[in-house]
């Protein structure tokens, strides 16, 4: 049984660094990375466009699909915070796949306690370029270098930062809109090569993705949301410590 977790473990530590790799270099291969440059630029409270801030000399920017690049550019995302993410994978109209995530970011690093459906949970920490990834109540921690995507792949979501580099000729959507109770940015791609339609809510306020959806065929594949965000987090030393009591964040 302890060689079957171990090979698990491996299995997953190694599945994450290498779909963060391909999903690094590999996107850039079929899509045209657009060129940002948003000074000045802040989110609007207001819930048709997003506001320069006049004193840097900005312009009014609506969100619309030529802009909403723009405006996503310009957002803050929470340095300090927790909340709770829920994810579900689809077929033929019904869930095959549920996963829950705890989340707690402080700093750059980022702990993930996931809930897979099996009812198992799996622990990861990144940061310093490192992820340890561990099952709870396992001693057993495997250790390797983390990419740019690592955490978001450990909680099983894309990020905003993904619709930056979508190419712009692909965005049909874009609109200023609420979900939730939340003021957002929507925006809505499609991947015809590939068959897929994909959608995104980014909190204006947080500047954290909070919902998304995939589409193949006309059928929802995925489907994720995030709630109960906490900013700033209150206490944090007990959270990037390994199951033998090693603070790996000093």
């Amino acid at each position: 049984m302890e060689d079957r977790k171990r090979t698990i473990l491996a299995v997953i530590i190694a599945c994450v660094v290498l779909l963060a790799v391909l999903y690094s270099f590999g996107l850039n291969l079929f899509i045209q990375t657009p060129e940002l440059d948003p000074p000045g630029l802040n989110a609007s409270s207001g819930p048709e466009q997003v506001s320069a801030d006049p004193e840097a000399g900005g312009v009014p920017v609506e969100v619309t699909p030529q802009t909403v690049q723009l405006a996503i550019a310009s957002l803050s995302r929470y340095e300090s915070y927790s909340r709770s993410v829920s994810v579900s994978y689809l077929q033929d109209a019904t869930a095959i796949g549920n996963i829950t995530a705890q989340v707690w970011a402080d700093g750059g690093w980022v702990r993930t306690d996931t809930t897979l459906a099996s009812g198992v949970v799996e622990c990861s920490i990144v940061g310093d370029g490192q992820i340890w990834l561990w099952y709870d109540g396992e001693d057993e921690v495997y250790q390797a270098p983390s990419t740019g995507h690592s955490a978001d792949l450990a909680q099983r979501l894309p990020t905003y930062e993904d619709v930056l580099e979508l190419d712009p000729t692909g965005i049909t959507e874009a609109d200023y809109v609420e979900w939730d109770g939340q003021n957002c940015i929507y925006v809505e791609f499609q991947q015809p090569e590939l068959g897929y339609l994909y959608r995104y809510w980014i909190s204006v306020n947080s500047g954290l993705l909070i919902a998304a959806e995939t589409e193949s065929g006309g059928e929802m594949v995925y489907s994720m949301f995030s709630y109960e965000v906490t900013s700033p987090l209150s206490e944090n030393r007990e959270l990037f410590v390994l199951p033998d009591g090693t603070m790996v964040r000093e």
